[in-house]
């Protein structure tokens, strides 16, 4: 495989070296130029039906992307010099013998007519030979005291009353000095007090059992992250350098949780375009997946990852795209991979293969094998075409691959899972708003400063800060509606359902309409286009048959997926029990009124008082209601007001957890308290004290 990146850099090299003679005719002389020179330049196409092309009407090289997958590096050379060879000579002379002369003279040595390329189904896949063995984890790993590599003993002999043993990784050693290192991940808990649930620890000795190589697919919010963290983190001697693969607005989440969890030993570094600079020493790397086709191999390399981690793999289920074939790069080296993903294929079984294939190349070797043996087929009646569906004989499959697979439900987990979970997602704002954000800031700590001298009352100083917080939940529209897009996606039951919660009235007008600019469209007009009914509002000045109406409308009619409610307007008097997911995009200044509208998901439920699609999804077969545990995602601009307050009441919940042993429903709120708090941080932070 050839990453796009270094082919574009071979083509454009001899582009630059090679040339022809220009007669000017200004100057009565001759002089080289070279094609680079004369306007020739590399493209890329998805062909399949060449590897290159020569177009000498538009002076360009293009080179096939999908081709590019199967191609070593010595290959792709000789197709360049093929090409450029062709545009030397003139698109006249063909493959001619002035032709081949011209091809030989620049270095290809046995020039061929262009053809058809046969192992295009080879390219769609990483071969047996290009994978490491797996490797046994052990509970408490011993390890050599030289290189830090796994002590397998081979041989041990006693000299002068001391057993001396020779390891397989080439060392003699005293026996007495191999080291054990042991992480007791059944009593493991972080400095905020959080611990793994028994089901996660079961994810990660799967991970183990699997070799570091496996699929954790557990249903989305079950913490596929910190399963992936913590195994690394259990067996960081071998496991690390990390290099950890996602989506642009997951960098910084996947930064924090590793912190989180892992500890400030566990610090990564965000590879934020092709020019960072690699830092070295570093555990945990993370890039996202569109930037890998920019990156530099050389860079890539340079951090030495033992391990890649693919989060969201279901962004890779194309097999002949560029993406996937950076992704299959970068596994071939490594020697563990672990991708994550909910929904590893939602359409067509055939998603399924470039992950498997990447866990798994001899089980599964060849993308046309994979298609016949395990995708179901059927006749498309309207287009009389035959059309690819699902896995077949799901049950066969899933015994086929229970050692590369793991997936757990939400139901199957609930006795571990809390009724409310409380999820903290940090993201980045973008740079216009982050400008916005850092002027407002400058001006509201003066403000509050002289305010906080002058003894004024915390609500007055409340008003300046709500400024900042207004600012934050402008910047976050866009991701939460991206998020709500892809939570529906991953949510193919019309059962399911979401609300919004949002604080100021244009943010939840922008979450239905998109911006004035047009920078980004609202949630309505792009659940009209796949096929769904448009948001429904709750907010503030409505009354009681009004919000009634709304609220009868999201029980009743399958097509309406998605709320968007003010917290304050939805804290009290509101029953929305039938819908299992939220979403926090603004927080307030008080948490109580946050677990307020939570306490609208956790009620009573009523078999009768549902129509037939809910109660099926709702109650058991006894009508009983289904245990249920709602997932709540806060979205917290980092490095503002938002990640300010979230660490006041997130270090206070820890406090009441580790020291006062009670329910965090329990936790008395000062409002004034807080809004004092935070005062004192902005302050700090602008001006470097209280």
């Amino acid at each position: 495989m050839v990453r796009q990146y270094d082919a574009q850099e071979m083509c454009d090299e001899q582009l630059k070296k090679l040339g022809t003679l220009i007669f000017d005719a200004r100057t009565d002389a001759t002089s080289f130029k070279s094609l680079w020179e004369q306007g020739w330049r590399t493209i890329f196409s998805k062909s399949e039906k060449y590897i290159g092309r020569c177009w000498h009407d538009s002076k360009r090289i293009e080179l096939s992307l999908i081709h590019l997958n199967t191609r070593s590096e010595a290959d792709l050379r000789d197709t360049i010099l093929h090409e450029v060879g062709h545009a030397l000579v003139g698109h006249s002379h063909g493959h001619n013998e002035v032709w081949k002369s011209k091809c030989i003279e620049i270095g290809l040595s046995d020039p061929k007519p262009c053809g058809a390329y046969i192992n295009l189904d080879n390219g769609r896949a990483i071969q047996p030979s290009e994978t490491k063995p797996k490797r046994q984890f052990h509970r408490v790993n011993k390890l050599c005291p030289t290189c830090s590599k796994q002590a397998e003993e081979q041989s041990s002999i006693i000299m002068s009353g001391v057993r001396w043993t020779k390891l397989k990784c080439g060392h003699l050693v005293k026996a007495e000095s191999i080291k054990s290192s042991g992480f007791d991940l059944d009593n493991y808990v972080t400095e905020s007090g959080k611990r793994p649930y028994p089901y996660q620890i079961e994810g990660i000795r799967f991970l183990e059992t699997s070799g570091g190589r496996a699929l954790i697919a557990d249903e989305p919010g079950l913490g596929k992250t910190l399963q992936a963290l913590l195994f690394c983190f259990a067996h960081k001697e071998v496991t690390t350098p990390v290099l950890w693969v996602c989506k642009t607005t997951l960098k910084l989440q996947a930064l924090k949780e590793a912190l989180e969890w892992c500890g400030f030993g566990f610090m990564g570094q965000i590879i934020e375009n092709p020019r960072s600079r690699i830092l070295p020493g570093i555990k945990l790397y993370i890039i996202s997946m569109d930037l890998l086709r920019n990156m530099s191999s050389e860079k890539l390399d340079s951090i030495g990852y033992k391990t890649v981690v693919a989060d969201e793999i279901q962004h890779f289920k194309n097999p002949d795209s560029t993406r996937t074939a950076e992704l299959r790069k970068l596994v071939s080296k490594a020697e563990y991979f672990i991708p994550l993903s909910g929904t590893p294929w939602k359409n067509r079984g055939s998603e399924y293969f470039p992950v498997l294939n990447m866990l798994d190349p001899v089980r599964f070797p060849s993308y046309e094998n994979f298609k016949n043996r395990w995708v179901e087929t059927y006749l498309d009646n309207r287009t009389g075409k035959i059309k690819q569906g699902g896995i077949r004989n799901i049950p066969v499959f899933r015994e086929y691959t229970k050692d590369l697979v793991i997936r757990r439900m939400r139901d199957v987990v609930l006795p571990d899972l809390p009724k409310i979970r409380r999820e903290i997602r940090y993201v980045d704002m973008e740079a216009l708003h982050a400008k916005a954000y850092d002027q407002a800031e400058e001006r509201v700590a003066h403000i509050i400063k002289a305010a906080m001298i002058d003894g004024e009352d915390p609500k007055n100083i409340a008003a300046q800060i709500m400024v900042l917080k207004h600012i934050t939940g402008i910047a976050k529209t866009p991701i939460a509606i991206e998020d709500a897009l892809e939570w529906l996606e991953n949510s193919p039951d019309e059962a399911e359902k979401l609300t919004i919660f949002h604080h100021h009235i244009d943010v939840g007008d922008m979450l239905q309409n998109g911006d004035v600019a047009k920078t980004f469209e609202g949630l309505d007009k792009l659940l009209k286009e796949r096929g769904y009914k448009t948001t429904l509002r709750l907010f503030g000045g409505r009354g009681p048959e009004e919000r009634n109406r709304v609220i009868e409308k999201f029980k009743n009619d399958p097509q309406c997926r998605i709320l968007i409610a003010s917290t304050l307007a939805s804290g009290e008097g509101l029953n929305i029990q039938f819908c299992q997911n939220a979403m926090m995009l603004e927080r307030q200044w008080n948490p109580a009124n946050e677990e307020q509208a939570e306490l609208r998901f956790s009620r009573p439920l009523t078999h009768q008082d549902y129509p037939t699609y809910l109660q099926d999804f709702l109650f058991n077969e006894d009508k009983n209601p289904k245990k249920v545990s709602i997932r709540v995602p806060y979205l917290i601009a980092d490095q503002t007001v938002d990640s300010m307050l979230t660490e006041i009441v997130e270090r206070k919940r820890t406090f009441f957890r580790k020291s006062m042993n009670v329910g965090e429903e329990n936790i008395k709120w000062e409002e004034n308290d807080i809004i004092r708090e935070l005062s004192e941080m902005i302050i700090k932070k602008r001006f470097g004290r209280k």
